[in-house]
Parts: structure tokens; sequence; C-alpha cells
């Protein structure tokens, strides 16, 4: 119960007064919990799968016109029911070792041109999901820890960004 308390008070700070109709809001996530069958490229685990559920359960009321993913099936397992819920297909973008540098970049570039005064949530992972939230924020945010997956991070896109950090459980 204790993200609900955080939810609203979250939302009511992003939307006070000062938001303007055409902010875009981004929220960026970690996949969840990942399995064991696969070293390389696994699924979701049990635990995840029902992570995955909850999240687009918190997320159902956000209008979601985007949902964002790696090429790793556990960002886009994690990212499908609430892509699912809100009627959008994923738009995977391939993270690799040539575009590391500009990743993060792009995709701003792109949310910022498909989806201006939108809400897109952006599935990441562990050593990716703290670089977007500063590329996007201009502020450094806590590292997320191996076994952390309930990070959620809400940004108002504007003149100046704001940002909020929830945490969820499934």
């Amino acid at each position: 119960m204790k993200w609900i308390t955080s939810a609203i008070l979250a939302f009511s700070v992003l939307f006070s007064a000062n938001v303007i109709a055409a902010d875009t809001m981004v929220i960026v996530v970690r996949h969840a919990e990942k399995s064991t069958d696969d070293s390389k490229d696994p699924n979701l685990s049990e635990q995840g799968n029902i992570r995955a559920v909850k999240l687009a359960a918190v997320l159902k009321d956000a209008s979601l016109k985007a949902v964002y993913t790696t090429q790793y099936k556990r960002t886009q397992q994690t990212g499908q029911p609430s892509a699912t819920l809100a009627g959008l297909q994923l738009e995977v973008r391939p993270t690799t070792k040539e575009n590391a540098e500009t990743y993060t970049s792009g995709l701003l570039k792109e949310i910022q041109k498909k989806h201006r005064g939108k809400t897109v949530l952006i599935v990441g992972h562990s050593n990716t999901v703290s670089d977007i939230v500063k590329h996007i924020t201009g502020s450094a945010v806590e590292a997320i820890a191996d076994n952390e997956f309930d990070r959620i991070y809400v940004i108002m896109l504007g003149k100046k960004p704001r940002l909020v950090a929830l945490s969820y459980d499934p």
C-alpha cells in the first residue's frame, strides 16, 4: 500500500498548476525479475511476470502512448502487459556496443519528436535506468542494485524537467 501513497503524492506534484498541457511524461523502470533459463537473454521469472502485470495495473490510468524496450526478452516481457492494457505495440530499440554512447540521446529525441505532450514508458536495465534518468533530468539518481526491481521514475519534461521516484510491490 505504500506505493499508493507515493503515487498520489507524486502525481499531485506533477500535475500542479505549473504543469503545461504540452508537457511530456516519461516513466522509466528497470525490467522485472529474470529467470535463470538463459544466461544471455533470459525470460522473466514467475515473480517477474507478476511484477510486470502489477506495473501495468499501476500505470493503467497513465494514458500511455508508447512503451519502449530493448531487444532483450526481459524488457519486452516487462513492458508487454502495460502496452497491451494501453492497446499499444512495443517499440523495440536495440542497444548495442555501437550505439551505447548515443542510445539515450537518440531515444529522447525520438520521444520528443513522436510523443510530445504524451506519456511514454521506458523499460531499461539496472545499468541503464540511472543513466537515462540523469540524461533526461540532469540529476544523478542512486544506482539500481542487482536485486532491486521496484523503482519507478516519473519525469515531466518541460523547461525544467521534474522528477519523482516511486516504488511498487507486486
